[in-house]
């Protein structure tokens, strides 16, 4: 058992310099102060696929905890996507007091009125980091036109706050979201607990407006193990211009500065759809054996690589 903590603590120590040389921050193997973190950190957004640890070393979390000014962050949790949100709640405010993170607290939003109101504004502004659970995307959709996800959106751009999502959290950040649909793939986006027979059995695409965070993306989670590959190319082939980034469990793609990095232990698909004037392109690595999409050119990313995203390419 000892051994085992002393690996498992190793691995957050190499993840958090990791997460810490992204941003031009150089991090000891103890935790970051919230100073270094506030002043080096803040400003991105970290996507996870959904199923993230939260019961032993939490890397993940531990990662955003960080970002967002490690033991001093203060958190708020946005559990409106949730069909139990004090369930959900109560489930990441243990997580994150397990990694020292005591501030945390919940905002769940269940109108414009109060997505609009003085009170919420001034919660998102004295955050250091925001955290949207998982649960049904579609619940969050009446949130894309809110003054609330405006503050986000200029808080991010100017440096001063860290956005999580996780599952449908996730799916939610970019400007469309995925609302459902099985495309051949293993089942809707719903968290277990908001799932049923009629969405399984669901077969069509369904789209929406996103939160608009994340910008020219279309996001998927749980993507190897519920097999969203075929799901993905057709959202894409629905909106084009926007990159597909599909993201395994317990996995995250953080992005700041044009780029993103992958954190975690699965890996991170992209699809991209190849204009019709291009030559037709060969992936320099497809995302598994024979999937190599026609118009599409896809990059299969594990912990460790990073992608441009000016250029639609791994960075080698």
């Amino acid at each position: 058992m000892v051994k085992r903590a002393i690996v498992a603590k190793d691995r957050v120590n190499k993840q958090m310099k990791r997460v810490g040389g992204l941003v031009g921050c150089q991090m000891p193997d103890e935790m970051a102060t919230k100073a270094d973190a506030t002043q080096s950190l803040l400003g991105c957004l970290m996507v996870i696929g959904g199923a993230e640890d939260r019961a032993s070393d939490c890397r993940l979390l531990q990662a955003f905890a960080e970002l967002c000014g490690g033991n001093s962050a203060r958190i708020v949790l946005i559990t409106t996507a949730s069909g139990r949100p004090a369930q959900s709640f109560a489930m990441y405010q243990a997580a994150f007091r397990r990694i020292g993170t005591g501030d945390v607290r919940e905002l769940w939003l269940d109108s414009h009125e109060q997505a609009n109101s003085a009170e919420t504004l001034a919660t998102l502004a004295q955050s250091t980091g925001i955290f949207f659970t998982g649960g049904d995307q579609a619940r969050l959709q009446f949130l894309a036109r809110s003054r609330a996800i405006a503050t986000l959106r200029r808080l991010v751009a100017d440096g001063s706050l860290a956005v999580a999502g996780t599952s449908a959290g996730a799916t939610a950040l970019g400007p469309v979201m995925i609302l459902g649909g099985n495309v051949r793939g293993g089942g809707d986006d719903r968290d277990d607990d908001d799932r049923n027979d009629q969405d399984a059995a669901e077969d069509r695409l369904r789209m929406g407006p996103g939160l608009g965070l994340l910008p020219a993306s279309v996001v998927d989670v749980h993507f190897t193990q519920r097999t969203r590959l075929p799901r993905l190319v057709a959202a894409v082939t629905r909106h084009p211009s926007n990159l597909g980034i599909g993201i395994d469990e317990d996995t995250a793609a953080l992005f700041r500065s044009g780029r993103f990095d992958v954190l975690g232990r699965g890996e991170v698909v992209t699809v991209d759809a190849v204009p019709a004037a291009d030559p037709p392109a060969e992936p320099a690595e497809p995302a598994g054996p024979g999937e190599r999409v026609p118009g599409m050119r896809l990059h299969r990313l594990r912990s460790g690589d990073a992608f441009d995203l000016e250029r639609r390419h791994p960075i080698t």
